[in-house]
């Protein structure tokens, strides 16, 4: 076996060891999301119909947030194999960022044919905490980097084998799907890609037209429900131009020309001006230094604390890898920078920034980046004895960074952010089972995080509960609540019902300012009171 596929294999078992180590508790918790992917590839596999009764749907209603529809289906075989569990919904996420590690090796060794830069670009994202965040957990964007990464593979496989253009193209129609995200980033890339290499895929211009055929055939589902705004209801709940703060601030700009006695404010202060900084603001907020080395992300589960999304040792190889690209004529150097560059355009137009669940595109690109610096900083050491002690003093610290980053993980952040990812809601519904024969109706304060959680966790029968389903007008953020379904209720607990001796209650402390002797109660790791089961006889 060749030294190259060795190191290749003691990557990948490194990637697996530090994707699978307490997978089970760590994160502790099941965040809403998890829980509605798992329960809707539940709802597929018993029924063929997501949570509201829909055949083999384009778009996953959820919370009203309208899924896209490939990464739950992608689960299906993990619930059906191991059960509706939290382990088997995060399963799904490990297999596939294992095999993008796999994928982004053969993807860099195609484009720069060593292999320095193919197995240290694995490595590093092998033991990205950006990588191993999303990697942990369920969610869409783990899929989204695995199909663009072997869809641009294949596309390079194709210049030598036309006909692998078309999975090419069939893998970029995937990941369409994948993601809402990937619905301004996919078609970017392959423009740019067709641009590119033009010349390379005029050589069999039959194979490429088949292919065009068949992507947009693919498509053809995806056109058809253009038109449905349901589709749509989070992106334009979130996206910028629906946000009432800029249009505010745009009329207070103009109150204050006309009071200063300006007569055409408008010429300075309207939506386009509005809008194009906003814009522009979005997009280098993505590029922060704060964001990608220091703070990470503003929503708490998506934090990875201790870090920014990449490792701060990595940021001296960055700076010189982008002054190589810059200096020196490398293979595909205007791919990686068009890549780069394209990737944080998703986030660009929402409210939401920086975002990193919306950049994981820049991954592959970011990391050969980095490799290519770091291996362009060894030659400028003439003296070998020097270059050894250069390495070992990098390695030493960036081995720090890493063992940092993971005691931050397993030991700051399930206690830090233990309310944000639910914790706690297993216990609870564990805890309903047992005494709910005894009631006639189980009372979820909002609190509780809502119904998702005795769904997935009673493994509610999804023919059963789809014929009730029934989901309230949305939020200002694209979001909808369940109210009730079979004997459950999801609501604010009214004070006056604490007398009804037929039903339990759940809340947090908040809905239970006067209890006295609650039925059972779950603690968040730091041992403060998480939530309350209570009755008539706790108060």
């Amino acid at each position: 076996m060749k030294k190259t596929d060795i190191l290749l294999i003691l990557i990948l078992i490194l990637s697996i060891a530090l994707r699978f180590f307490y997978l089970g508790k760590i994160p502790n918790g099941f965040y809403s999301d998890e829980a509605a992917y798992g329960y809707n590839a539940y709802s597929i596999l018993k029924t063929g119909r997501d949570e509201y009764g829909n055949f083999l749907p384009l778009a996953f209603k959820s919370f009203g947030d309208y899924k896209a529809p490939l990464y739950i289906y992608f689960m299906v075989p993990f619930v059906w194999i191991f059960g509706l569990t939290e382990y088997s919904v995060r399963l799904s996420s490990v297999v596939l960022g294992i095999g993008s590690i796999f994928l982004i090796y053969h993807l860099t060794k195609k484009l720069f044919q060593t292999n320095s830069i193919p197995l240290l670009s694995a490595f590093l994202i092998a033991t990205s905490p950006f990588a191993l965040q999303y990697n942990r957990m369920a969610h869409e964007n783990n899929l989204v980097l695995f199909l663009i990464t072997l869809s641009i593979l294949l596309f390079f496989i194709s210049f030598k084998k036309p006909k692998y253009l078309i999975l090419s193209l069939i893998t970029f129609a995937g990941s369409i799907y994948a993601y809402h995200d990937t619905k301004i980033f996919t078609p970017l890339i392959l423009v740019t890609l067709f641009i590119l290499y033009r010349k390379n895929i005029r050589i069999n211009k039959y194979t490429t037209i088949k292919a065009i055929i068949i992507f947009l055939l693919l498509l053809a589902p995806f056109f058809k429900s253009i038109n449905d705004k349901n589709n749509w209801s989070r992106a334009l709940y979130t996206n910028i131009f629906t946000d009432k703060g800029i249009v505010y601030e745009i009329n207070q700009e103009i109150g204050e020309n006309i009071e200063s006695g300006f007569n055409a404010p408008k010429i300075f202060h309207n939506k386009v001006i509005s809008y194009t900084q906003k814009l522009i603001e979005n997009y280098l907020k993505q590029f922060s230094p704060e964001f990608i080395f220091i703070f990470d992300d503003p929503t708490k589960i998506y934090q990875i604390g201790g870090s920014g999304i990449l490792y701060l040792t990595t940021l001296p190889f960055l700076l010189l890898g982008i002054y190589i690209f810059f200096r020196k004529n490398l293979n595909h150097k205007w791919l990686i920078f068009l890549w780069l560059g394209i990737s944080p355009l998703p986030a660009v137009f929402t409210r939401l920034v920086p975002s990193s669940s919306r950049i994981i595109s820049f991954l592959p690109v970011i990391s050969i980046i980095i490799a290519i610096g770091y291996l362009s900083s060894l030659p400028y050491i003439k003296n070998n004895f020097s270059r050894k002690i250069y390495i070992i003093i990098l390695s030493v610290i960036f081995t720090l960074n890493i063992s940092y980053y993971l005691h931050y993980y397993y030991f700051n952040t399930p206690i830090r952010f233990a309310h944000e990812w639910h914790y706690g809601m297993k216990e609870v519904i564990g805890d309903v089972l047992k005494v709910q024969n005894k009631y006639s109706q189980v009372w979820f304060s909002k609190t509780a995080w809502g119904y998702i959680y005795p769904l997935f966790y009673m493994k509610y029968p999804p023919d059963i509960y789809q014929t009730q389903a029934k989901l309230s007008a949305l939020n200002e953020f694209g979001f909808g609540w369940i109210d009730n379904f079979g004997k459950y209720t999801f609501a604010d607990i009214p004070d006056k019902l604490y007398r009804r001796p037929e039903v339990l209650y759940i809340g947090d402390v908040s809905d239970f300012p006067d209890i006295k002797k609650p039925l059972n109660t779950v603690y968040y790791p730091d041992n403060h009171v998480a939530f309350y089961l209570a009755d008539q006889t706790s108060f």
